[in-house]
């Protein structure tokens, strides 16, 4: 049986202040850890052996998964003591589990609908040591960049070109297959890159084939890949909107799809909500309140006749009366905003702050 190793251990600084709380893969897509769209897309392709490579945070994911049981597979954790990059956990996890036989390579902050299954056969076809999923984008400067002959064995590898001077728009999407032999190329104990150290080793060899996944893809490395990733996976699944049938929204009030309302979620007169607006499970909107192109993560208050346009807003925030938040603003978890508060454009505000006057510069960072 396969074995998925994924890696969920970094400290994910770029999106703070939304991971000063909470690891990468427990950020909600549709209210929905990351972890658990990974977790089930490894179910449904019958991986039921998962192995998260974990660090920054870690108990929160441990408490939250457990062995996964609840959820038909076997979880093991691998615990890094320090930082070994995203090669050097490899060693770690053959160490403690031992890797035997063909494995997958999850990224814990990628957000797709692949079929693992088709990869796997993909690769047992090539017949190479490793297999990369691929995807195309419209800037490749962030990636690893793959140039492919017609059986697309890989011919060359650029890390993170200059846009102007990339090979192609083909980039690493952050899922392997690897054959066990892929633990000689990697150093025991030490940290090392798969992009950097391994992969470009095995491409001059030779041995790296590239599969193209054509249907959803988004990293998530900064919050604007997270605001993204959500509103694409809402007009993916839910392109004429979701409203939980637990959802209690008063008859005057306003709703444009497409939305995505948890469960719980109590929203009062004469209120807008959306387009393009995620509400996490039990949050509460009041009277007259105005919400669009928004995340708004779970048991969030927002009192009457506030307007927040393009904000994230974390976990148990609660936005006073007459407030109002500009595009861009990221607030973390448990703040208090108080009553007619403006928050200009790009404001962020980290977790348990209380907010007690008006933010005018753009982009400003509430400590």
């Amino acid at each position: 049986m396969v074995k998925a190793i994924v890696l969920a251990g970094g400290f994910a600084t770029r999106l703070r202040p939304l991971t000063l709380t909470r690891p990468k893969p427990l950020l909600p897509i549709l209210g929905k850890p990351l972890l658990d769209w990974i977790i089930n897309g490894l179910y449904e392709s019958n991986i039921k052996e998962i192995i998260l490579s974990i660090r920054y945070l870690a108990h929160l994911i441990k408490a939250k998964y457990g062995a996964g049981i609840d959820r038909g597979v076997d979880i093991k954790y691998v615990e890094e003591t320090k930082p070994l990059g995203d090669a050097g956990p490899l060693r770690l996890v053959d160490e403690v589990v031992g890797l035997n036989e063909t494995f997958l390579v999850v990224y814990g902050d990628v957000f797709s609908d692949v079929d693992y299954s088709k990869l796997l056969s993909f690769h047992k076809r090539k017949g190479g040591i490793a297999t990369l999923m691929l995807t195309r984008v419209d800037d490749p400067s962030r990636y690893g960049v793959a140039v492919l002959n017609d059986d697309h064995l890989i011919k060359d590898f650029i890390e993170k070109p200059p846009r102007e001077k990339a090979p192609s728009n083909i980039v690493n999407a952050g899922v392997y297959v690897f054959e066990p032999e892929i633990l000689k190329y990697i150093p025991s104990k030490k940290p090392s890159k798969l992009a950097r150290d391994v992969i470009p080793r095995l491409v001059e060899e030779g041995q790296v084939y590239g599969y193209i996944h054509e249907g959803l893809w988004n990293d998530i490395g900064v919050p604007e890949d997270y605001y993204r990733a959500n509103m694409r996976a809402l007009k993916y699944f839910y392109p004429q909107g979701y409203i939980s049938r637990s959802a209690e929204i008063d008859s005057s009030a306003e709703v444009i799809q497409p939305v995505y309302i948890s469960d719980n979620v109590k929203i009062e007169r004469n209120a807008r909500i959306g387009p393009f607006t995620i509400i996490g499970e039990g949050a509460r909107i009041g009277e007259h309140t105005y919400i669009s192109n928004s995340i708004v993560f779970s048991e969030v208050i927002i009192e009457s006749s506030a307007v927040v346009k393009g904000a994230i807003i974390g976990e148990r925030t609660i936005i006073g009366r007459w407030s109002r938040l500009e595009d861009g603003v990221i607030v973390g978890d448990e703040v208090v905003i108080d009553e007619a508060i403006l928050l200009n454009r790009g404001v962020i505000v980290l977790p348990f702050k209380e907010v007690d006057s008006s933010v005018y510069d753009e982009r400003k960072i509430i400590l």
